[in-house]
């Protein structure tokens, strides 16, 4: 266990490389959540997530003959670059293990700081046993990414700054890997604002820390894909599982698609790039308001303060890509059509014309003779449509079966 001095004591370390990150308020979460909403943008960090705070207070904290070994540390990422960062700063060497299927973005921001890089494996965990027997056969330093009191108390810093910054706070939001985040920023609140509530969330393709929860004991979760790749870790440390289950209210679990929804209400009306692990806490937001948690047990006409923990923002561009890309066609945005239309002159012309009165945005269009054809005299038609929402897109859909064109949505 840390305590809130540990965390003090942290602070002065990190304030000697780490700003302030700023808070914002967010009007359109608030909007949707009917209370007050604060980002608290870990993501706009100097290694653009909040893992630096605690490798800045490890290292900080380390013998100087030890770090002249070398550091070694396994990450999928985020922790990557904190440690990198802060070795180079202070003129060590460092190498770092990440997973082999480590964003692109994080393995190459990583070399660039200097670190010595090895993918490998397929999990963290079999980047850690690697980074272990390393450790083992050099003797350097090694700096875990949750399981060490340095590193929990240099993440508990981020409460620190927002006693000042949103001080009638009375729910934080946050993000769950291996539990040193909010470890440290509950023991904070807890050893200063017991009355404020402090809720983790993690996605379902890795829910250990609510599963140990409800069992009691930890228990570990198996691999799975997820676009919270910041967060996809098997199991909590003892030390953490221990915090979580001192001082945190409650575990949320959110899906792929509402992490996937919440990183474009984030780009689109705050204006935030967030990753998939930095995004998990809005997509909570959204799943408790509907509940009505956020109000629950507040004094009758008070509102609810609630910040978010937007730890990270180090998402890989291919990646956003697709979930952007994703996002258009859930929200009705974006759609594809499969048409099959009569093979003689004129019909396509009428075809399109249908699409331009509706008012879509033609993207691309494939007029294909060879293959989906139903009959020797007709042709397929392919078209990809930018559109304003569902409404537009079921009237698109009323105009061309109305002119007898044969349309069917792509899913």
């Amino acid at each position: 266990m840390i305590s809130i001095t540990q965390i003090e004591q942290a602070n002065r370390k990190v304030r000697e490389i780490v700003n302030p990150t700023p808070v914002k308020r967010s009007y359109f979460l608030e909007d949707l959540a009917k209370c007050k909403v604060h980002l608290k943008l870990e993501s706009l960090n100097l290694s653009g997530s909040f893992k630096i705070r605690g490798a800045a207070n490890a290292l900080l904290s380390a013998p100087r003959a030890r770090l002249e070994k070398g550091v070694i540390a396994a990450s999928a990422g985020n922790h990557a670059q904190g440690v990198a960062q802060i070795c180079k700063r202070i003129g060590v060497r460092s190498t770092i293990f990440m997973p082999a299927r480590t964003p692109l973005v994080k393995a190459q921001s990583t070399k660039a700081l200097g670190a010595t890089i090895n993918l490998s494996g397929d999990s963290y965990d079999a980047a850690y046993a690697a980074a272990r027997q390393f450790q083992a056969q050099t003797g350097g330093e090694f700096v875990h990414a949750f399981d060490d009191p340095r590193i929990i108390a240099g993440q508990g810093t981020v409460a620190l700054e927002l006693f000042e910054q949103v001080p009638d706070a009375t729910t934080i939001i946050v993000p769950i890997g291996g539990g040193g985040l909010i470890s440290g920023i509950a023991c904070a609140y807890k050893s200063r604002f017991p009355h404020v509530k402090v809720i983790g969330v993690q996605t379902e393709a890795y829910p250990a820390v609510a599963r140990s929860l409800e069992a009691g004991t930890i228990t570990p979760t198996a691999y799975h894909r997820t676009i919270a790749d910041g967060i996809a870790v098997k199991q909590p440390s003892e030390l953490t599982f221990e915090m979580i289950k001192k001082y945190v209210d409650q575990v949320v679990l959110v899906s792929e698609d509402e992490i996937a929804d919440a990183l474009m209400a984030l780009m689109e009306h705050d204006h935030v790039l967030a990753e998939g692990c930095g995004a998990v806490t809005v997509a909570a937001l959204a799943k408790l308001s509907h509940t009505g948690m956020l109000s629950r047990e507040m004094p009758s006409g008070t509102t609810p303060s609630v910040v978010c923990i937007v730890s990270g923002g180090n998402i890989d561009t291919t990646l956003l890509q697709r979930i952007t890309t994703r996002g258009l066609l859930r929200s009705g945005r974006f759609m594809r059509l499969h048409c099959t239309i009569e093979d003689r002159p004129g019909k396509l012309v009428e075809f399109l014309n249908i699409l331009s009165n509706e008012g879509a945005n033609l993207v691309e269009v494939e007029h294909n003779r060879m293959f989906g054809m139903s009959y020797y005299d007709e042709v397929r038609v392919d078209v990809d449509l930018e559109t304003t929402g569902r409404d537009q897109q079921e009237k698109i859909l009323a105009a061309l079966h109305t002119a007898g064109f044969k349309a069917t949505p792509v899913l």
